[in-house]
């Protein structure tokens, strides 16, 4: 019988591999929807492990589920290997130099999300393999995560309805369990045509004005962020992009309705037709604290990323390139959403360069600011993810330092942490079904009552892509 300390040593043992092809996927640095390369990196391991793997899956190229195994439960690992645009930049470098003006970079830490996923997965299976237990384990390859929302597409394809559970992570700059909630957002773009006598630019003008008397009546958990792409001169058209975020989706779809009605009365007032074109949008989490509780003690027995003299000096390196002021920002989201139990957390950090700290437990009901695609997923079957450092701290997401630090020894340790953590995560569900009839008990719970309405572009409305008003 293989111990799960035993499975931790297999992963150890293929440690080069998951190494190998991170990096080679950051160098890929693919955007979204075009992640040929990355997607079949990955796919390649799987494939070798004896995974069969089908590709195209939810309409998307790019997207693809790798399965091995029969019988339940079916235990759902997400990667993630997209690229950020304008992000180009060469590793280990303390300023700003793109490797290819204009081009991807992983921003994000794609990279190693994805590569460490596939690794849980492997360990997943050959834990089950050793041990010769029935199970499914099977990775999601999931594409265009920013902007794109590859995971709401493949969730409303149908491909995780039969999943016991789906388990994935993020890197970041601490160690914790996201048991933390995120806004539900939606973009849309919204154009106005002239017609015979009427004014695009005064269109777009009525439309500000009543777009800020609305924003003033929405709640305060909105953000609204806006930008003009055609201002009327040319064409006889004026667009503008306009993003909500908010609490839920029940907020999210009531404020664009009333966007809507907004622009279509500008459109009426000066004589323009109006086009809504819906672009991402993403659900609020359904968070899921057994799931998380368990993740958590896992997370215990792997401990955070093992530090050299070698990796602290690094991070003091590559902290100075880093903002004036970078450690506030840190301390603020601490406080916001660990409250009470932020200033001893705060404490054990303070001036360090990097955070080797595992946060402790806390049922986070605090919406943290962003979005994310593994929150629709998370209303059809339970999910859950952690975060690993794996920079230095204070190291923003979506920067050209986090792609600096990308290829580095702590990144690639931090996503062996992960995988470690996701793969004895799913070896419990498979192993103890006790714990898997109460995850799945607590999401029985939760979900009924409770109305699912994707807000991604293709399930919203038709996309309501027709001019009105012709």
């Amino acid at each position: 019988m293989k111990t799960q300390q035993e499975i931790l040593l297999m992963i150890e043992e293929k440690r080069q591999q998951y190494i190998d092809a991170a990096l080679d996927i950051w160098d890929y640095a693919e955007p979204i929807f075009e992640e040929k390369r990355s997607a079949h990196r990955l796919a390649q391991l799987l494939e070798q492990e004896g995974f069969s793997v089908t590709f195209g899956v939810a309409d998307m190229p790019t997207a693809f589920v790798a399965q091995w195994g029969n019988g339940m439960p079916i235990i759902g690992y997400m990667g993630e290997y997209d690229a950020l645009p304008g992000l180009s930049q060469e590793a280990d470098a303390l300023e700003r130099r793109p490797v290819r003006e204009g081009g991807c970079g992983h921003g994000c830490g794609h990279h190693i999300l994805g590569t460490a996923a596939v690794a849980a997965a492997i360990a997943n299976k050959d834990y089950l393999q050793a041990n010769q237990m029935s199970g499914t384990v099977r990775f999601y390859g999931c594409p265009a995560e920013e902007g794109g929302g590859g995971k709401v597409l493949m969730n409303n394809a149908g491909l995780f309805d039969d999943c016991a559970a789906a388990i994935s992570w993020h890197p970041t700059d601490d160690n914790g369990i996201w048991s933390i909630n995120f806004h539900a957002q939606q973009k849309v773009e919204i154009t106005f045509q002239e017609k015979k006598g009427g004014s695009a630019r005064d269109a777009m003008q009525l439309f500000l004005h009543g777009a800020h008397v609305l924003h003033t009546h929405l709640p305060s958990c909105f953000v609204v962020r806006s930008s003009i792409e055609q201002a009327g001169e040319e064409n006889g058209m004026s667009s503008i992009l306009y993003s909500y975020r908010a609490h839920t989706g029940a907020q999210i779809r009531e404020a664009i309705e009333a966007l809507h009605q907004v622009a279509r009365g500008a459109g009426i007032m000066a004589g323009c037709a109006v086009k809504l074109e819906y672009h991402t949008g993403y659900s609020e989490m359904l968070p899921n604290r057994t799931l998380e509780r368990i993740m958590y003690e896992k997370y215990q027995m792997v401990g955070t990323v093992p530090m050299t003299q070698e990796d602290w000096d690094y991070a003091t390196r590559m902290h100075t390139a880093l903002p004036e002021g970078c450690e506030q920002p840190t301390f603020d989201l601490m406080r916001l959403l660990y409250e009470e139990q932020a200033e001893h957390i705060i404490q054990q950090v303070r001036g360090k360069p990097y955070n080797n700290i595992l946060y402790p437990f806390r049922e986070i009901n605090v919406h943290k600011p962003g979005s994310t695609d593994i929150c629709d997923v998370s209303w059809t079957t339970p999910t859950t993810q952690c975060v690993v450092a794996c920079y230095a701290k204070d190291t923003l997401g979506h920067s050209w330092q986090e792609v600096s630090q990308g290829r580095s020894n702590i990144t690639m340790k931090g996503m062996m942490v992960a995988a470690k953590v996701m793969g004895l995560t799913g070896i419990q569900l498979c192993a103890d079904p006790e714990a898997l009839r109460a995850v799945r008990e607590e999401f029985d719970q939760k979900r009924p009552g409770k109305i699912y309405i994707p807000l991604n572009a293709r399930t919203v409305r038709e996309n309501r892509e027709e001019y009105e008003h012709e």
